[in-house]
């Protein structure tokens, strides 16, 4: 049983150290979360891509507008 958890364990990081080098080379998706989103912080961006969806707060293309105009109006 143990060596199933560490093995479970160590596919979950190697995937996800795989999709976050992927991300930094530019080949894979880019994250659209707020900047204030968890996933943002350093040591936490390693399990970006491994994490649901609903666990970020994702924004879309008119949030993104919304927000980025309201900065500027600051």
């Amino acid at each position: 049983m143990k060596r199933i958890v560490v093995a479970v364990v160590g596919l979950y990081l190697l995937a996800a150290i795989a999709t976050t080098l992927v991300e930094a080379s530019g080949l894979g998706r880019q994250c659209g979360c707020e900047p204030e989103c968890w996933c943002k912080r350093p040591g936490l961006r390693l399990f970006r891509w491994v994490t649901p969806k609903s666990m970020h707060h994702l924004l879309t293309p008119a949030d993104k507008q919304m927000l980025a105009e309201a900065q500027r109006m600051n």
